[in-house]
Parts: C-alpha cells; structure tokens; sequence
C-alpha cells in the first residue's frame, strides 16, 4: 500500500514537473527590450528592429553586409536557412562592440527575441547541424554553433547561441566572443542600458 503511494506521489510530482517546464518553455511571454540583456555596456551603436524585414531594409543592414564580405548579405542568409523565421520573428538589437578589435575589423553582436520559439528553433538549429551550421559546443548550457562560410572575409566569424529567451548571433575576428554576449545575458557582465544612452 505504502509503495503504491509513493508511485502515485513519485508520479504525481513528475507530471508536475514536467508541465511546469513545458509551460515555461512553450509560453513566455514578451518581454520588451529583452534584446537588450545581452549587449554589454561597452557597446558604442545599438539598433533595434521590430523584425527582420525592419533591419533588412534598414542602413544597418548595409554596414553589416559590407563587414561579411561580397557575395554575401542578410537577405540571402536568411532566405536559405529554414529556421530564420524562427529566429528572427520578433524584436532584434544589433550593436557594433569594440572587443579586441581595435584598428581592425569591428565586431557585430545581434540579439533576436524568440520566447517560446527557443525550444524549437533549437530543434531547427539542430536538425542544421552539419552543412554550413557547426555546433561547436555549450557555454554555461547555452549551445553554440558557427556559420561557416567560404564568402565570409577572411578571419571573420559568425557564430551564434540559442538561451531560453533570445538568439545570439556575433560576426567578430574572435570566434569567442560569443561567450561575452552570453556571460552578459546571464548577468557576469554588465548590459547596455538603453535609457543611459539617450541620457548621455
């Protein structure tokens, strides 16, 4: 009696569980200038786009095609990866950073609000794996994959990372900085604090 009792609570509590990750998972809520909790402090330009049709015909767009090289654009990335809408369905922030970049090439952060499209997206990303889409491993446990690219300028990197609220996406000559945008949104850094900026 007593064993079937603790199944029925054993079960009980399992069944709880479990709908508590799949509703946290599955039904975030917006979260306005989300995008933000990931841009460090150090930023010197931040854009935000309601959507990715908003940053793709936006000067912006320009600047960042023109760091990944010729023959290479947003538009054309986007449009031959099946997980963008995904990815980019919502809010993006886009801020040029100084990391270890000085005199050379400037490096790109972009941060997209995807709620509860992550576990899905993750999926996607994962089902990508292999082709063009590398997975190079986890941060913290945050996954992280480069976009290999022959197009790209030499010495670039694009990489992203999917946490449970935004995807990631870093275009620097160190593959690594990545982690920066990460420890950032997971508050070992400091963030970009967007009222700072217009009070400055």
């Amino acid at each position: 009696m007593a064993d079937k009792l603790e199944k029925k609570i054993t079960l009980l509590l399992g069944t709880f569980f479990a709908g508590a990750v799949f509703f946290y998972s599955f039904t975030q809520p917006f979260q306005p200038d989300a995008v933000h909790c990931a841009i460090p402090q150090e930023a010197t330009f931040v854009f935000k786009a309601e959507n990715l049709d908003e940053l793709l015909n936006s000067p912006v767009c320009g600047q960042i095609e023109k760091a990944l090289g010729t023959g290479t654009s947003l538009r054309a990335i986007a449009e031959s990866n099946d997980w963008i809408n995904l990815a980019a369905a919502s809010e993006i922030a886009v801020a040029d950073l100084p990391f270890r970049s000085a005199g050379r090439q400037k490096t790109w952060a972009a941060s997209s609000w995807v709620g509860w499209r992550s576990p899905w997206l993750r999926w996607k990303l994962e089902a990508a794996e292999g082709g063009k889409l590398q997975f190079m491993g986890k941060h913290a446990v945050w996954p992280v994959w480069t976009y290999a690219d022959p197009e790209l300028i030499t010495g670039l990197h694009l990489t992203f990372a999917l946490t449970d609220n935004v995807l990631l996406a870093c275009l620097s000559e160190n593959p690594t900085d990545i982690l920066i945008l990460l420890d950032t949104y997971d508050g070992k850094l400091a963030a970009f604090n967007e009222e700072k900026q217009y009070d400055d």
